[in-house]
């Protein structure tokens, strides 16, 4: 349930004294003296809240329960209520002529409830009100105690959300006293309103949090019931103080207000909340229409409602279009990181392709080297062999011709035999030397181009080759490294400048 809201409700009625004023009343009711019950009253009611009407009698307190349960019509003014609306009075409600519990029943098939329900409802009514037998009777026979219970245990079980009692505690015994206020507390935590008329200032404050004062028709105070109790009592010592002829004067004088109240005082209140809220004197005709004869719902309210809902529903919209674009952002984000790290690790599968090809080139390098070397040294000693051949054959024919010098001539070929294995030997030694050599200088040419930095937690060889342009081999012969796991945080290694 929504909250509940009065505002500037006024409600006359014409003064008749004599025939002649009311055969007047019927040619020109606008010639009719008028009584102002009510006088500009606002009252807000929120779920769950008991408020009570606090007052004299004559203040206003039961008109303002009969408008608020549509028994009768406001002169001027605005209700905006959406609740189902329960009354407990001993004045209306129920029909005298059938019985208790056939009044039970009507009641319950007015709500429009369903059967299951309905069966439900009229069994703990009939439980709570507890009238045996007089159920069963016409309420014509009831007394006004009995009538009491049967109302206010109708408006309590009935589609609860307002329920609006009119000085019915003091009809009700002691004991079924207890039993409601315990059901009134019930359906209060459960969020159900309550506006509470009574002549005793006791029940006011044992059931309501905020109290409504009327006097002559007017609001005297509306707030706290403990200090509204204050005050009123202080109000009621004023008033017992005063001498007869005093109270009289006084009480004449406030009546006189009554019927000459001016109710355009009220429209005025009426025009500047108008302004202040967005309306123009363009607006005023249908503005006064509504105060003075649609008297439905708070056009201004109405207005300021419509007002939330659009700026809520445009802050949904916003909310709904930021998220929107914040997913739209992520997605664009990953798409992008994805991209950069595609990007990345291509880059570095192009740089460890071109880095495996030098080493291959490197590696085919020495290869190619060394087989050349090898090639001259067994050229050197097939070279010697066949110059042996060749001098042992010409010394064969010598011999035949010489046999006397064949000795000299076999110690001969065997000492250039011997000469020719050592020149072989020497060859392939000053080879292995030169080559040596050669891979000593290629080393030291490239330490003298180096500088040293200190290895970090992580560091790779191949990391490092990236780092400072240059090959893993290169790494490796700098630093006599024989494997990648010569290389430790912590250690100083060389690398090119």
């Amino acid at each position: 349930m929504k909250k509940i809201e009065l505002k500037y409700i006024t409600k006359s009625t014409p003064i008749l004294t004599e025939k002649k004023d009311i055969v007047k009343s019927k040619l020109s009711s606008s010639e009719n003296k008028r009584f102002w019950e009510l006088r500009g009253v606002n009252l807000s009611i929120s779920p769950g809240e008991a408020v009570g009407l606090l007052g004299n009698n004559g203040a206003g307190k039961t008109i303002l329960i009969d408008i608020l349960a549509g028994k009768e019509k406001q002169t001027t003014g605005f209700i905006t209520m959406d609740a189902h609306t329960s009354v407990a009075t001993t004045r209306y409600g129920l029909d005298k002529n059938i019985t208790g519990l056939e009044n039970i029943k009507h009641a319950v098939s007015s709500a429009n409830l369903d059967e299951f329900k309905a069966n439900h409802v009229i069994n703990a009514i009939i439980n709570f009100s507890d009238l045996g037998e007089w159920l069963y009777c016409p309420v014509k026979t009831f007394s006004t105690g009995l009538y009491a219970r049967l109302s206010i245990a109708i408006a309590l079980f009935i589609k609860p959300e307002l329920i609006l009692i009119d000085n019915i505690f003091g009809s009700l015994d002691l004991a079924f006293f207890k039993k409601v206020s315990d059901k009134i507390q019930n359906l209060k935590d459960i969020g159900v309103s309550f506006v509470i008329s009574d002549i005793n200032v006791v029940n006011i404050e044992r059931f309501c949090e905020r109290t409504l004062w009327l006097e002559f028709g007017e609001v005297q105070d509306f707030g706290s019931t403990r200090e509204i109790m204050v005050q009123y009592e202080y109000s009621f010592g004023w008033l017992q103080s005063l001498t007869a002829s005093e109270k009289t004067d006084y009480l004449a004088k406030k009546q006189s207000e009554r019927q000459s109240f001016d109710v355009s005082t009220i429209y005025e209140e009426f025009k500047v909340e108008q302004f202040k809220n967005g309306f123009t004197r363009k607006d005023e005709p249908k503005m006064r229409n509504a105060f003075y004869n649609e008297r439905g719902a708070d056009p201004v309210k109405l207005l300021s409602d419509k007002k939330n809902q659009e700026k809520a529903a445009i802050e949904k919209k916003d909310k709904r279009g930021k998220g929107l674009k914040a997913a739209g952002f992520f997605i664009v984000l990953l798409l992008l990181c994805g991209g950069i790290y595609n990007v990345a690790f291509a880059k570095e599968s192009v740089w460890d392709y071109i880095q495996d090809s030098f080493t291959q080139k490197n590696s085919k390098s020495t290869a190619s080297s060394k087989n050349k070397n090898q090639q001259k040294s067994k050229s050197g000693t097939d070279s010697a062999t066949v110059s042996g051949s060749h001098n042992s054959s010409k010394k064969s024919k010598t011999k035949k011709e010489e046999s006397t010098k064949a000795e000299k001539a076999s110690s001969s070929s065997a000492k250039a035999a011997s000469l020719a294995s050592s020149s072989s030997a020497a060859s392939a030694k000053a080879a292995s030397e030169s080559s040596a050599k050669a891979s000593s200088e290629s080393v030291q040419k490239l330490k003298d181009n180096t500088q040293t930095i200190n290895v970090q937690s992580g560091d790779t060889l191949e990391g490092l080759a990236s780092k400072y342009s240059t090959t893993v081999d290169n790494i490796m012969k700098i630093n006599n490294f024989t494997s990648n796991n010569d290389l430790k945080a912590g250690d100083v290694v060389r690398v090119p400048k």
